[in-house]
């Protein structure tokens, strides 16, 4: 069962990459509090050759960017990755600059909204924003078994 949510909107968020680095894609799903029946806004975009932690981010970062765009003061953003939402409520050391630099982007955006709660969620919870971010890492062909990781810009 799950928690009840004390925002008005609930953000399921995900990544995915097809390959460590590969093709990689970010799945957001918004919703009016913990009714999931209809999302109210749907975010799936590829976003080039990355690894699935730099994704995970991503897709935390695309929601607080539609949070701002939107004008939306706070929400419950709702995600699988153990490693980033323990990274993000500072429970876990980040130990890799190019995540550093993630965390950096989260808190800037962060700093922009009134308040955000982060809550860790089963896979088996987060399917809508998992689907967003498959079908958006599917969007390149692979011909190639290796790939160099791109880096994100701002």
């Amino acid at each position: 069962m799950a928690t009840q949510s004390i925002h008005p909107l609930v953000v399921y968020v995900d990544g995915s990459s097809r390959g460590n680095p590969g093709p990689a894609g970010i799945g957001v799903a918004v919703f009016a509090s913990d009714d999931t029946s209809k999302p109210i806004e749907e975010i799936s975009r590829y976003i080039g050759i990355t690894t699935n932690n730099v994704a995970e981010y991503e897709a935390v970062i695309h929601a607080l960017r539609w949070l701002i765009k939107s004008e939306k003061k706070s929400c419950t953003i709702k995600l699988d990755s153990e490693l980033v939402y323990k990274q993000i409520t500072g429970q876990y050391r980040v130990r890799k600059p190019h995540i550093g630099h993630q965390i950096k982007r989260v808190r800037r955006l962060q700093e922009q909204l009134e308040k955000i709660s982060f809550v860790l969620v089963p896979r088996a919870d987060n399917k809508a924003a998992d689907r967003l971010a498959q079908q958006a890492s599917k969007k390149v062909k692979v011909t190639r078994k290796s790939f160099k990781q791109t880096r994100l810009l701002e």
